[in-house]
């Protein structure tokens, strides 16, 4: 129903009924008997607003874009879920892209999404540094990183500590008495697993002196990428004692070829990963996984996105949410 069909209802102008409809009845002073009647007319005619327009008024879509590079990948299905929850509680829908690891789709899509007139865009970049064109799409709308980010950046952006729980991981896999860990990541170059790497590094180097650079393999975050590596690891250093993963697909990957290799060689070896805690229970292995927390990513991502800090830029605007890290049948 429209405008026209209260007013043939109620006989009121257009200009009154918009203002009711538009909860401006008070500034312009149209009385409550008037606001009432129009108000019962639209009720009783079912009667919605036409967003389009509405939205060429105010110059506002009530749309924002998520960008996400997999969504196959359970973290960021639930990601997605989470954020698009939190949009619509603020009267927001969400417009999902997914890039598949493919820059060149996130280009395409972040020009989609600003060609669309979205009020904002979150996204979780398969680039590392702002390309070409990027600079001119981030002036006519917000951009908010989520979960990985760009290296040096003026961008509001929200991620986990990745380095720090990446660290911590492996220094319980040395406690624990491992010496030959392994490490299967993805392409070197992007953010996710520079910084995890790097925090396996360092942690290896403070306690075992070096990093046996034959015990690392990064290929992709793909459940394909993890069976290939681990396959082609287990058989140039059958010795390896402990494995740890990037992310949760390139873990539940690796997990075939472990079982294969443990039954065949009478002799465990334990796994790392990241965001594998909900999956856990279903593999019957002791496991150790650093565990992001979604709730807190999407709260932040959100809440930098629709009310951000003072200020265009800066550290108000760049926040790292602490990893959980979880011991599954271990002692």
């Amino acid at each position: 129903m429209s405008i026209k069909e209260i007013k043939a209802l109620t006989g009121f102008s257009y200009s009154t009924i918009s203002r009711v409809l538009s909860g401006k009845a008070d500034a312009f002073r149209i009385s409550a008997k008037t606001r009432e009647q129009i108000l019962e007319a639209a009720a009783r005619l079912n009667y919605r607003p036409n967003i389009l327009a509405r939205s060429l008024r105010l110059r506002k879509t009530t749309t924002v874009g998520l960008i996400v590079s997999d969504i196959q990948n359970p973290f960021f299905g639930e990601l997605a879920s989470r954020i698009e929850q939190i949009l619509r509680a603020h009267g927001y829908s969400t417009i999902l892209c997914n890039t598949n690891e493919v820059p060149e789709n996130e280009e395409f899509y972040l020009r989609l999404l600003v060609d669309r007139k979205v009020d904002g865009i979150l996204i979780a970049p398969i680039h590392t540094a702002e390309w070409g064109a990027m600079e001119t799409l981030v002036r006519e709308t917000p951009v908010v990183l989520v979960d990985r980010i760009f290296y040096e950046t003026t961008l509001p952006w929200v991620t986990s500590g990745n380095a720090e729980a990446a660290e911590t991981v492996t220094r319980e896999l040395v406690r624990r008495g491992y010496r030959k860990i392994a490490f299967l990541g993805g392409p070197p170059e992007t953010y996710i697993t520079r910084t995890r790497f790097g925090g396996f590094r360092k942690a290896l180097a403070e306690s075992l002196g070096r990093v046996d650079e034959s015990l690392v393999l990064m290929k992709g975050y793909s459940v394909q990428a993890g069976r290939e590596m681990m396959a082609r690891l287990l058989d140039e250093r059958p010795d390896v004692e402990a494995v740890f993963c990037v992310n949760n697909l390139v873990f539940y990957g690796a997990v075939g070829p472990v079982n294969d290799f443990e039954l065949r060689q009478a002799r465990p070896v334990m796994m790392a990963g990241f965001d594998v805690g909900d999956y856990a229970s279903l593999m019957k292995r002791p496991l150790i996984s650093a565990d992001q927390n979604l709730g807190e990513l999407a709260g932040a991502a959100v809440g930098l996105l629709l009310d951000p800090e003072p200020g265009a830029a800066g550290a108000d605007n760049h926040k790292t949410i602490p990893v959980a890290i979880v011991r599954h049948r271990l002692p």
